[in-house]
């Protein structure tokens, strides 16, 4: 589109020759920078249909004109007409071999047509020749989107630093890199990226907040609270720091810190719901249980869809032995996150607590259901099985368990466990024999689980040669 005034007057008039040509079903000559002009104007605007007929009278008279072929593609694409987008783009594509803003279409089409090979080549090719414009800033950023939206966080970064290449204070891809590294499980790299970044600008807070980011994410929270700490000498509003800065400290244990840096941060910006609903979880954990339930409800004031909120208040709620009360808020919990593997398990030891066994049962195959890698779960749930008079089950569940975990060494000594208190001493046994073999098994911590199985003369046999032999 034309900017100035005078230009933007010119194109007024061009609309109205146009105009004046369709009513008089005339010809007047425009060139194709006009039909383009006209064909941006109504879009604009909002006139598509007008903006179809612009374009459509235009590749009447310049066929091959690449600039209305690709606002023409554009309109078949808001129209969801992608396999006839794609096929004109193919045709194009001909004519226009190394032209970045076809291939980079064609491959944003093969995406959506689900060719996510096919869509990949081209965002490959687009990012080869983009290399070689040193005008490609805003091709680059597309390409790095593009990326993103098929999963290819690697190639991303790779793009991503080629822009910050080029323009270092891009706040934008600074921010979107670190969150790549991240995705591409590129933690080291990223470190590494970063501090070489505050090397050549030592004040860019963000280059800053991405390394203390990715040092939380490595579990080394002193060095994330000194990186977020030099972000907030540079930009002291800088909220997200100050959350992050928090993070570290909750992981520390140090709630107290983390209250205090979440209080700082509102003095530059409104309360997140996320803020208030940390700021409860940390009076949860240092026992002051009716400020917990005050910020938690603050959390919910502003946006009561914050699950972590309600199960917070149904945590609490337990704690404070109010545990009818408890299963409300969790149930609303659940409502929200029905398939939080988490939620559910607290929810499954309440109502083991308040002596729900049928929806307890629920709770825990729910449990395990959702998150097959929880051991503590199965055994928890095989230990309610057990305890309830559904011995077999309880069994059974172990062996499901077991299945899934293979190498888990505490699920086989429970299983061992409770077949010898079912009194299935030759399955104990051989199940005993098996594990012995493995080098990874402590057989004593059998006596841990079950001390009764010390007073079984078979089975102490068992472990006594195993211990012989051993040594």
């Amino acid at each position: 589109m034309l900017e100035n005034k005078d230009d933007n007057q010119e194109i007024l008039n061009k609309v109205a020759l146009f105009e004046e040509m369709i009513d008089k079903k005339s010809f007047t000559f425009f060139d194709v920078d006009d039909f383009e002009a006209i064909a941006d104007y109504y879009l604009s605007v909002d006139f598509k249909q007008k903006a179809i007929k612009a374009i459509k009278i235009g590749l009447s008279q310049y066929p091959n004109d690449l600039a209305l072929t690709l606002l023409k593609v554009d309109l078949l694409n808001s129209n969801q007409k992608f396999n006839e987008s794609f096929n004109i783009l193919k045709e194009i594509e001909h004519f226009f071999p190394n032209n970045i803003d076809v291939i980079i279409a064609l491959g944003k089409l093969s995406s959506v047509l689900d060719f996510p090979l096919v869509a990949e080549d081209y965002i490959d090719k687009a990012f080869s020749l983009s290399i070689h414009d040193d005008n490609s800033k805003d091709i680059l950023s597309e390409i790095a989107y593009e990326y993103l939206q098929m999963g290819l966080h690697q190639k991303a970064v790779l793009v991503m630093k080629e822009i910050l290449y080029r323009d270092p204070n891009n706040e934008t891809t600074l921010l979107e890199i670190g969150v790549a590294f991240h995705e591409s499980n590129q933690l080291d790299e990223s470190i590494q990226y970063f501090n070489g970044l505050i090397d050549e600008n030592p004040y860019s807070y963000l280059s800053w907040f991405n390394l203390g980011t990715a040092y939380n994410v490595k579990e080394m929270w002193k060095d994330a609270m000194f990186a977020f700490d030099m972000c907030l000498v540079i930009n002291e509003k800088f909220t997200a720091a100050h959350y992050g800065k928090a993070s570290s400290y909750i992981q520390l244990k140090e709630y107290q810190n983390a209250i205090d840096t979440f209080n700082e941060s509102f003095q530059f910006d409104h309360p997140h719901s996320f803020a208030y609903c940390s700021i409860g979880e940390c009076y949860e954990k240092l026992g002051e249980f009716k400020k917990a339930i005050m910020f938690y409800e603050k959390s919910l004031e502003i946006d009561d869809s914050q699950s972590d909120a309600w199960i917070g208040i149904g945590v609490v709620r337990d704690l404070i032995n109010e545990p009818l009360e408890a299963k409300k808020f969790i149930n609303k919990a659940l409502r929200l996150e029905p398939d939080n593997a988490e939620y559910w398990y607290i929810y499954a030891e309440l109502l083991t607590k308040i002596g729900l066994k049928e929806e307890a049962e629920i709770a825990y195959k729910k449990v395990v259901e959702l998150d097959p890698k929880n051991i503590d779960a199965w055994i928890d749930y095989s230990n309610f099985l057990f305890d309830n008079d559904t011995k077999n089950k309880a069994i059974d569940e172990v062996q499901r368990a077991i299945n899934k975990n293979k190498d888990q060494q505490d699920l086989h000594l429970r299983l061992v466990a409770m077949q010898i208190a079912e009194g299935n001493l030759v399955e104990a046994k051989s199940n005993l024999v098996s594990l012995q073999n493995n080098a990874k098994i402590s057989c004593e911590k059998l006596f841990e689980i079950y001390p009764e199985a010390k007073n079984i003369p078979e089975i102490s046999i068992v472990i006594e040669l195993y211990n012989n032999n051993k040594s």
